[in-house]
């Protein structure tokens, strides 16, 4: 009976082609996965509360620019658009190829997303939003509510 002879390893030449083969692949399907992504492909993480005078909604959105941001309030709802773009190039420069995958759960493309604001009126004109370190914060301020306390007798 012959005796089965031990796996070779492969060559160098031959292994790093087959990392280069498996890299390609990695890249199309997730170039095929974003373009086949609905437009609520993956949701930023938020942050919703109310304040004394105000709502205040965060979202992280790190490697967002605000060109690729759009916000609008429209019959009590918020509505948050927006796209996050690759940031490598289709083709990395050699010195940034990788010899393998490890892990790969960054989510890119578009998304979009609606909050509806109807426990409070808001103050429209008083709106503001900003973008700070990867995180969107919108302020909402509340319309002040007219009012006063009035006391509570007990009767006997």
């Amino acid at each position: 009976m012959p005796t089965l002879s031990p796996l070779h390893p492969l060559s160098k030449d031959v292994a790093e082609q087959l990392r280069e083969r498996m890299r390609r692949i990695l890249v199309r399907l997730d170039e095929m996965r974003a373009l086949a992504a609905s437009p609520s492909a993956w949701m930023p993480p938020i942050d919703i509360c109310e304040l004394e005078d105000a709502i205040l909604v965060k979202v992280e959105l790190p490697g967002v620019s605000l060109d690729n941001l759009k916000l609008t309030l429209l019959d009590n709802t918020l509505k948050i658009e927006g796209r996050k773009d690759r940031d490598t190039p289709r083709q990395p420069p050699e010195s940034d190829k990788p010899i393998r995958f490890i892990c790969l759960e960054r989510s890119y493309g578009t998304f979009a997303f609606s909050i509806a604001i109807n426990w409070r009126p808001i103050v429209v004109e008083k709106i503001s939003a900003k973008l700070n370190d990867g995180v969107l914060i919108i302020r909402l301020p509340k319309t002040p509510t007219s009012g006063r306390e009035i006391a509570i007798s007990i009767s006997e």
